[in-house]
């Protein structure tokens, strides 16, 4: 059996509705590092753009006072600093229908000379798991921490990752506790039974090994726009569902869910499978909405989220939107910004740019 994932998962270039190839705007990741603060740019077509300053450092202002599963009622621990709560919303299954009389809001295209910024967000993927199976789809290299080579790989050699104390071993090698597992240029790194962007860590602990997938966040968004909704749902629901992943996304980088990771790869957090969740819909929704998040009273916001109105009463009290819901509301004639409005009221849409 093959313990690696086969070449044929991995994703070719989007695609333009006229069959021609799409251009990428996501960026290969690079190491990242958080920025003192953000700011961004109000994106609300009916008033005058104005900068929202967020102050010094990120404050994770968030819809709840909890940091809830997004799928789950299991408690969890307060956020270590107070947060502010933005107005709760209240969600309706079968939303009306704009009256005809009203215009829609024109769209907020990104700005051409707008690039988002060099944010790598870290993705627990395989977590305190007996053994992790690698394997790259060109050439990859085992490195310690300070970089020094430790092995390479060639395409599509697998390779099993174990744990042995504080070191891990590989098909019998000791190598240290901690190891990146760095891809050439261009090239797919396979863990466990999928294709992954970006580079990998692999951390012994005791009997178990870890995997945390360090990601540029826009490729990551993709996977999880992906992976969250349906390649079918119309535009403007997979542009709203871009933004909300965005923003929760930006909390846990700023409150992690461990020292190792910001968050995890399954509905605890957001769904994640790596490339095989890409696809020219969620490219698409990601790369019109880059950098785009929702922010409340200066910060951004942890923009909760379930796949119907009954969850989101259930598990986050009516604060987050309805995945369901924000599928008719679009089927409706809604665009992202009102969907998000519907859902997040109060909240502005803000760009995210690095601090000068």
């Amino acid at each position: 059996r093959q313990a690696y994932p086969p070449l044929s998962q991995i994703p070719g270039p989007p695609t333009a509705s006229n069959g021609s190839s799409v251009t990428s705007g996501l960026k290969s990741p690079r190491p990242m590092t958080m920025p003192e603060g953000l700011k961004g740019e109000t994106l609300d077509p009916t008033a005058k753009t104005k900068t929202v300053k967020v102050p010094d450092p990120l404050p994770a202002s968030v819809l709840s006072s909890t940091k809830p599963s997004r799928a789950s009622t299991a408690k969890a621990k307060p956020a270590s600093k107070p947060v502010s709560k933005a107005p709760v919303s209240q969600t309706q299954a079968s939303p009306k229908p704009l009256p005809k009389t009203q215009p829609l809001q024109q769209q907020a295209a990104a700005p051409v000379a707008y690039t988002p910024p060099p944010l790598e967000i870290r993705v627990g993927i395989q977590r305190d798991v007996p053994s992790v199976a690698i394997a790259t789809s060109s050439q990859a290299y085992l490195q310690d921490r300070n970089g020094k080579g430790l092995m390479t790989l060639n395409a599509s050699q697998p390779l099993t990752i174990r744990s042995q104390g504080s070191a891990l071993v590989a098909n019998g090698r000791i190598l240290p506790g901690v190891v990146w597992l760095t891809p050439t240029q261009n090239s797919y790194l396979g863990v466990g039974d999928r294709w992954y962007r970006g580079r990998v860590l692999l951390v012994a602990r005791g009997e178990t090994v870890l995997a945390v997938n360090y990601v540029d966040l826009e490729s990551y968004l993709t996977s999880v726009v992906g992976s969250e909704m349906h390649s079918n749902a119309p535009t403007e629901a997979l542009k709203a569902q871009a933004i909300a992943a965005r923003s929760y996304a930006l909390v846990h980088m700023v409150r992690p869910a461990s020292d190792w990771f910001d968050l995890g790869d399954n509905q605890r957090w957001q769904v994640y499978k790596g490339t095989s969740s890409e696809g020219d819909t969620s490219h698409n929704a990601v790369t019109t909405t880059l950098g785009q998040v929702l922010s409340y009273k200066g910060g951004v916001v942890e923009s909760l989220y379930a796949s119907t109105d009954e969850i989101v009463s259930r598990v986050h009290k009516g604060r987050g939107m309805s995945q369901y819901g924000a599928y008719d509301l679009a089927k409706s004639g809604y665009n992202y910004q009102q969907i998000l409005d519907r859902y997040y009221p109060g909240v502005i849409v803000a760009r995210v740019i690095l601090k000068n």
